[in-house]
């Protein structure tokens, strides 16, 4: 067994800079040129026709994509990035990437969704991009996931009824109330609504950039006053905290009630878990919901009542919101009546 790094650890196997470049080390000690940037090196690896294990493997791509493209993306997206990362790689990170074939993506789709096909779905999606990536850096000629079709999935179909809400608020306290109650109005993602500000709110309304977006459409939004929307911000100013605090929604000590290196909700996620058995157990409510659950009845109720939903809800393709709002409530048909008598039943009986 070989030695291991004591620098160069990000390097792959068998690649060492030397003199401002890189090389290959063949098993033969057979030092070969690679280039003098990290791109020619990873392109020049990819080109090479190796008898032992792949230099250039999927951690490998990963381990550029991760460096190059995630930290581009929201901080709620970056999670989810890596945590889909870690199960692709138990399949495919040894593989190089050409020897991925469409067939390879298929199994892991029927396999991986036997038991989870959202998140089968979304790690294909995720390898997927990676492939986009290689083939714009050089490394392959084709996206093996292109043409592949994903596992069918059954969308999230729970519509919180009006009574519910107000049985669960029953619950709450005063900062959990408030917290629904502006959740439903703007209909704005919990990541979101955990970063809002004091200095958000402003004369003609507040603003919000959608952190999941801000990336893509940079599109802010202003939600206007009303007098509503004015009443539940003077209770959430109201609630306790320390005079400096920025956070809406914050601990009692004004920290945030999100971390705010990843968009992970632990703190906040506890409380609304602890809330919902409670009502569960001393209210009318039967059925559990999810605080996602809350921008799905904001954006029907909106398109019930008339209303656009896919501005409120900040989509920036209607087709979106279309598949978001889908099945929430049921459509109301109007049953037929009966028939009228016949006259010929009459007469015979």
């Amino acid at each position: 067994m070989g030695r291991k790094r004591k620098t160069d650890k990000d390097l792959p196997q068998r690649v060492y800079c030397k003199h401002n470049a890189f090389y290959y080390v063949t098993l033969e000690n057979k030092w070969i040129r690679l280039g003098k940037t990290k791109h020619e090196m990873y392109l020049a690896l990819s080109r090479m026709n190796l008898s032992d294990t792949p230099c250039y493997t999927i951690k490998h791509l990963w381990d550029r994509y991760e460096k190059e493209v995630v930290p581009g993306k929201s901080k709620a997206t970056q999670p989810s990035n890596k945590k889909n990362a870690e199960n692709l790689l138990k399949v495919f990170g040894n593989m190089s990437p050409e020897s991925i074939k469409s067939r390879h993506i298929a199994e892991y789709l029927d396999t991986r969704g036997c038991t989870a096909p959202t998140m089968a779905n979304k790690e294909i999606g995720l390898l997927s991009h990676m492939f986009t990536k290689a083939i714009r850096w050089g490394i392959v000629e084709n996206n093996p996931c292109r043409g592949v079709e994903r596992n069918n999935t059954k969308p999230r179909e729970r519509y919180v009824e009006d009574w519910e809400l107000a049985e669960f608020k029953k619950a709450c306290d005063e900062f959990m109330c408030c917290y629904v109650d502006l959740k439903y109005m703007l209909g704005i993602r919990k990541t979101d609504m955990l970063l809002m500000t004091f200095a958000q709110l402003k004369e003609d309304g507040i603003y919000v950039r959608p952190s999941k977006t801000k990336n893509k459409t940079g599109e802010a939004r202003l939600y206007e006053w009303t007098p509503d929307l004015r009443s539940v911000i003077e209770r959430v100013k109201r609630l306790p905290r320390p005079q400096t605090a920025m956070y809406l929604f914050c601990t009692r000590q004004g920290q945030p009630l999100i971390e705010l290196d990843d968009y992970t909700t632990p703190k906040f996620g506890y409380r609304w878990g602890k809330i919902m058995k409670r009502a569960l157990r001393e209210t009318k409510l039967r059925e559990s919901f999810q605080e996602r659950d809350l921008r799905a009845k904001s954006g029907t109720d909106a398109d019930l009542q008339g209303q656009d939903a896919t501005d409120l809800l900040g989509h920036g393709d209607r087709r979106t919101t279309q598949i978001y709002i889908r099945h929430k409530k049921a459509k109301s048909v109007k049953p037929l009546g009966l028939p009228a008598p016949s006259d010929d039943i009459e007469n015979d009986a």
